[in-house]
């Protein structure tokens, strides 16, 4: 078996790196335990096979936060890939780093599947492709558990069984979906390389390479899709659109049933666009699964939930959630209108698209090219005797305005924003000339947020506190002498993390508040009063849970770092 290894200077020793990671250290229970190396971490640095554990591309490495750092070719590092010819040095022990043939006992040796397993799929008349979508998906929790049952459901409602046909296309599209499934992925690229057809997922935020199908297996699963979407299967260079669904049926049950989640329809919105070697394809996955269904599943701190609710049992009030596009927005909206009495009110939403079916609620899609705007619909809206309206975005002055005197009539409006942080939220209505006594009457509440990745239960691995950050971090840290940080491992896809939260920052609007925009409104004046009271930013939200052991400091600087 030809594979990236990592030869020991000065000793026998090598190292395969395969299938999974390798951690580096001075602990035992490191893959490479290194015990009389006093220069070395408990847990120094970890190897990463290429290509999210598919063995494609070179290793990276990862520095876990060791106190004498981690060296490829003299140059401290945090975070590299290598290539053939490099020299890693840890401590005082280096390794040289190489690609060659290693024989099928010593990949065992190292916890890894043999060379034998892998070519066995061949043997057998199985595609080589076909064995490596497998093992990805046999490694997703519940490990080793059979895949899924799924049936496609046309854009017209209609099952097919075309997942049950012969030929190399109905496997890779199952394997495919099966996956997306598992890994909770939020959409799905399937994209021509020339040769062969690149399949990545947004996993967690992040995109993951899945493996490579050759280029007419590729083909295949584009025209199975086209199918379902009732698309012209013939124009390849054309920009295309549409949705299918599927209902899933868990192959498993009792304990691992937990992780693969109930019975239930999965939606799919496809867009096709050409490219240099062919078409592109991109599905976005629509699974409830991967979204909370509750207010108190989004993990609000007690006192903003609690002050959430109550705006959603108001006659009257604006609720305004901002966030970058991705940051779980239209989720805490949709939670928020499940606080409503939907029997005993009129529901109105105006969205695009319409995601998800709320029932008791009349959705209305936007439609540019007919004319139909957030701020036109929401003006017909208004009179169609609503009691709470969603917004799904103030994108522009007339909707921004209209939203507020909505609010200002006896109406609960919902709605959304792109920016920052709370306070930045507020200078954006200004700066889309809303008038800052429309700003300061209509306001109730203003929710900031965004996704953080939880790291991995199966791999995490504790790193001591750096001087520096304790400081940083203050009592989030108090009385800690690690935190914890991400390895990777095949059931995070390599990635060291599996799943996400979401922190808040909550902006009350009080009648201290109010005097401030209505006389002088600056971010200063602003943060000086709402510092005087029950406040916590982003960054302490996210600090919060790595005091908890939850996420990393890296990913919370990552994304809420200005």
């Amino acid at each position: 078996m030809l594979a990236w290894v990592l030869r020991q200077v000065g000793s026998d020793r090598i190292v395969p790196i395969v299938v999974s990671p390798v951690t580096i250290g001075r602990h035992s229970a490191c893959e490479v335990a290194l015990l009389e190396d006093q220069k070395l971490s408990r847990q120094h640095c970890v190897v990463e096979p290429g290509g999210a554990g598919t063995g494609q591309g070179g290793p990276g490495i990862r520095d876990l936060g060791s106190r004498n750092g981690t060296f490829v070719n003299e140059l401290r590092i945090e975070r590299t890939f290598l290539s053939q010819g490099d020299v890693v040095r840890v401590g005082g022990t280096e390794f040289a780093v190489d690609r060659m043939a290693v024989a099928p006992e010593v990949v065992e040796a190292a916890g890894e599947t043999s060379a034998a397993d892998e070519v066995a799929p061949a043997r057998k008349g199985r595609p080589a492709w076909r064995g490596s979508f497998e093992r990805v998906l046999r490694d997703l929790p519940p490990k080793n558990a059979p895949g899924d049952e799924f049936v496609i459901v046309s854009s017209a409602g209609k099952e097919s069984d075309a997942l049950q046909g012969k030929g190399e296309g109905p496997p890779a599209l199952l394997l495919i979906l099966q996956i997306a499934a598992r890994a909770r992925a939020t959409d799905v690229h399937v994209e021509p390389k020339g040769s062969s057809t690149s399949v990545r997922m947004r996993v967690d935020g992040q995109m993951v390479t899945i493996g490579e199908l050759p280029d007419r297996v590729g083909m295949l699963v584009v025209g199975m899709v086209k199918a379902a979407c009732n698309m012209k299967a013939a124009a390849a260079d054309q920009v295309q659109e549409g949705h299918f669904s599927s209902r899933l049926k868990p192959a498993v049950d009792g304990a691992a049933a937990a992780e693969v989640g109930p019975a239930r329809q999965i939606d799919y919105r496809v867009s096709m666009t050409p490219s240099v070697h062919g078409q592109k394809m991109v599905v976005r996955v629509l699974d409830l699964l991967t979204a909370p269904s509750t207010l108190s599943g989004l993990g609000l701190p007690g006192w903003m939930e609690q002050r959430v609710r109550r705006v959603c049992r108001q006659d009257q009030g604006l609720l305004l959630v901002c966030g970058p596009t991705g940051s779980g927005k239209t989720t805490t909206l949709y939670n928020a209108l499940r606080e409503v009495d939907r029997e005993a009110k009129n529901v109105v939403t105006i969205e695009d698209p319409v995601e998800y079916r709320l029932e008791q609620t009349t959705q209305i899609p936007i439609d540019e090219q007919r004319g139909n705007t957030f701020g036109g619909l929401l003006r017909s809206v208004l009179r169609q005797d609503p009691d709470v309206i969603l917004v799904g975005e103030i994108r522009d002055e007339e909707t921004a305005s209209t939203a507020m005197r909505a609010a200002m009539t006896g109406h609960v409006v919902f709605t959304t924003v792109h920016a920052k942080d709370t306070i930045a939220a507020v200078f954006r209505l200004l700066d889309l000339k809303v008038e800052p006594y429309l700003i300061a009457s209509a306001l109730d509440v203003v929710l900031a947020q965004r996704l953080v990745r939880v790291l991995c239960e199966h791999c995490r691995t504790g790193v001591r506190v750096p001087p520096g950050v304790a400081t940083r971090l203050g009592r989030f840290v108090e009385g800690k002498s690690e935190l914890m940080a991400p390895v990777g491992c095949p059931r995070c896809l390599g990635t060291g993390f599996r799943g996400r939260r979401a922190i808040f920052e909550l902006l009350d609007f009080t009648d201290e508040l109010r005097d401030v925009i209505l006389k002088d409104p600056s971010i200063q004046a602003m943060k000086k009063i709402v510092e005087g009271g029950l406040f916590a930013t982003l960054t302490q939200s996210g600090w919060k849970l790595v005091g908890e052991g939850s996420t990393s400091l890296n990913e919370v600087d990552r994304v809420a770092g200005s």
